[in-house]
């Protein structure tokens, strides 16, 4: 989920839509409007029935960013940082770049999502039931109802015992409690969730040759992807443990080649990028580090004024989400290359240029402390 549309901030947490999420939001849309209110609103037109089936979408993933707001409120009452929420084809996903202190936090946050769910399925069929009753209750009380259902299904499948299903995490919490053990808990509730996503696939398959149509085979989908959930989630839980602890200064570059601020383009790409086979480089003003000038940068200049123009005029400027400081976490280093979609960071002390760390360096040290078993 790297290709996603940022559309706001809610109570400070950036919220974003993959564009995978278009997909499901027009089938979503196509089967409400030829099914459920062909059904329910059979006078309506065409045209009149796809606008409601369109609004009711939008509440219904209105209603999966509570679920994921919920979670991510209460993370960060539990002291966890949260990049942000990105709603995608399967739902939505809270982003915590870190892992639960306690077992009781953990079952506090993943429980409220289910929780939230339960309550606005309560909230969408008493509404639902008093508009039935109403004047105007024929348009919008089938709309209250199918949102009633289907946040009542989306709490229930939640709390299914998958890993990272929020039932899963559950499951989590209490082996967590019980074994004293974060990485055995996981690796256990992984496991179920792996199961539980193969159970999917095949009842998915059965459904489909039993004549359920694409309502099996989006079953199976589903448990393809916890499948793959699971194994991702466990091995990132692994990855941290194995970068946590370990300052940035031990796993960076400090011989860093650096292209001297007034170097024109020309000599940028065939001395610098070509010759010594980089496709970045700091670019220094004397002590002072200007930014860091990649192959992109470059692209942006006509070829033609590649000789007379300079890396200070190409480079984009300095920001802290280029940077970070030496006595940092590695893994806090992978979080940031990945949230801002680079593969380096510069390595600033007091503003001059320690080193520069690349995932490459991360992923060096990573595979050598588990081989290591350290």
């Amino acid at each position: 989920m790297t290709r996603a549309l940022r559309i706001g901030r809610i109570f400070g947490i950036s919220i974003e839509i993959d564009y995978t999420w278009f997909i499901i939001f027009f089938l979503v849309a196509a089967g409400l409007s030829s099914d459920w209110f062909a059904k329910h609103l059979p006078n309506l037109s065409l045209g009149a029935r796809w606008l409601i089936a369109a609004l009711t979408t939008l509440l219904f993933f209105a209603s999966v960013l509570l679920h994921e707001l919920s979670h991510s409120l209460v993370a960060i009452r539990n002291g966890l940082n949260i990049s942000g929420i990105t709603l995608f084809l399967f739902g939505g996903v809270s982003k915590m770049t870190d892992e639960p202190k306690s077992a009781g936090a953990e079952f506090k946050i993943a429980i409220v999502g289910p929780v939230t769910s339960m309550l606005l399925a309560a909230i969408f069929l008493i509404s639902a039931r008093a508009l039935k009753a109403a004047p105007a209750g024929n348009v919008f009380a089938p709309v209250f109802m199918w949102l009633g259902y289907v946040n009542g299904m989306l709490a229930v499948f939640n709390l299914l015992p998958g890993f990272p299903l929020d039932g899963g995490r559950v499951l989590r919490a209490g082996l967590w409690k019980a074994l004293m053990s974060l990485s055995e808990a996981t690796r256990i509730a992984a496991t179920f969730g792996q199961g539980l996503g193969i159970l999917m696939i095949i009842g998915g398959i059965f459904l489909f040759f039993s004549g359920a149509g694409l309502g099996g085979l989006w079953l199976a989908f589903i448990g393809w992807f916890l499948i793959q959930a699971a194994q991702s989630s466990y091995q990132q839980l692994v990855l941290r443990q194995a970068l946590s602890g370990v300052p940035v200064s031990t796993v960076m570059t400090e011989e860093v080649d650096w292209v001297p601020a007034d170097t024109a383009l020309d000599r940028v790409v065939h001395e610098y990028i070509m010759g010594r086979n980089h496709p970045a480089f700091p670019v220094l003003d004397g002590d002072q580090v200007l930014g860091l000038l990649c192959l992109n940068d470059i692209r942006k200049v006509p070829r033609e004024k590649w000789h007379w123009t300079t890396a200070r005029d190409a480079v984009p400027e300095l920001t802290n989400q280029f940077t970070i400081a030496p006595w940092t976490d590695t893994w806090d280093a992978l979080i940031r290359m990945t949230a801002e979609n680079c593969g380096r960071l510069l390595v600033l002390e007091n503003g001059r240029l320690r080193g520069i760390v690349s995932r490459t360096d991360i992923m060096r040290l990573m595979r050598t402390r588990l081989e290591l078993g350290v």
